[in-house]
């Protein structure tokens, strides 16, 4: 079975701003490679029209709370400018082969919106960030709890940072569907994330988080999304 590695990545080895607490990390020295990047498939990246998300070809749509901010061209320079890291390169610490598996797997995913909450009087942020994974390659993958299972599996063949603990595979329903579930916790902090599967793609949404409150935020977004557009 082939690995589905992509979007957890994101997860492990991406900004520091995706944290629930804000930790400064010095970005690695970029590293120059002979070999061309492998094409990468178009994925859909959807419209944001006012606070809703639509995306046709995946066949969803959300909103979001008035509170959050949407990320802008210069989100990611603004993040750079505070310190936070935002390397999606396989790490050092993994062998040659597991970091060119890793790169590849990271070619399938496309990061579709990112939101954020600042916390008032502080650096912390609350970040949602939604992408879709390609699983053309994995046609086992049928569900969210199969897709779920994959990255658990990706996780035990890995070489993990001490801290990084996951759960076991849940499901959780909200409004008419039923997500995977699977939840993260490291010294940088916690993260909750919802998947569906649809259209031969991956849909996860990320929650780095701070209190329950904001996990009960995810839920009504989730939960009066709308998954079944036509």
């Amino acid at each position: 079975m082939k690995s589905c590695l992509g979007s957890i990545l994101f997860i492990i080895f991406a900004s520091a701003a995706l944290h629930a607490q804000t930790r400064p990390v010095q970005a690695p020295a970029a590293k120059k490679s002979a070999a061309v990047a492998p094409v990468k498939p178009t994925i859909d990246k959807g419209i944001l029209s006012d606070r809703t998300y639509t995306n046709e070809t995946l066949n969803f749509s959300f909103t979001l709370p008035d509170a959050w901010l949407i990320q802008n061209n210069d989100f990611e320079d603004d993040m750079k400018k505070e310190e936070f890291q935002f390397s999606l390169g396989a790490p050092d610490s993994q062998a040659q082969a597991a970091r060119a598996r890793m790169n590849r797997s990271l070619n399938r995913v496309g990061v579709l919106i990112t939101a954020y909450r600042q916390i008032p009087g502080s650096k912390e942020i609350v970040v949602l960030r939604v992408t879709a994974e390609d699983l053309t390659a994995n046609p086992q993958i049928k569900d969210a709890v199969d897709y779920f299972d994959a990255i658990r599996a990706s996780y035990r063949a890995m070489k993990l940072p001490t801290d990084f603990k996951y759960s076991e595979t849940t499901a959780e329903q909200l409004g008419p569907r039923q997500f995977g579930v699977l939840d993260i916790t490291s010294n940088a902090g916690k993260k909750r994330m919802y998947a569906t599967v649809r259209n031969g793609f991956a849909i996860m949404f990320t929650l780095s988080y701070i209190s329950d409150d904001d996990l009960q935020t995810i839920r009504q977004i989730l939960a009066g999304g709308n998954f079944k557009l036509k």
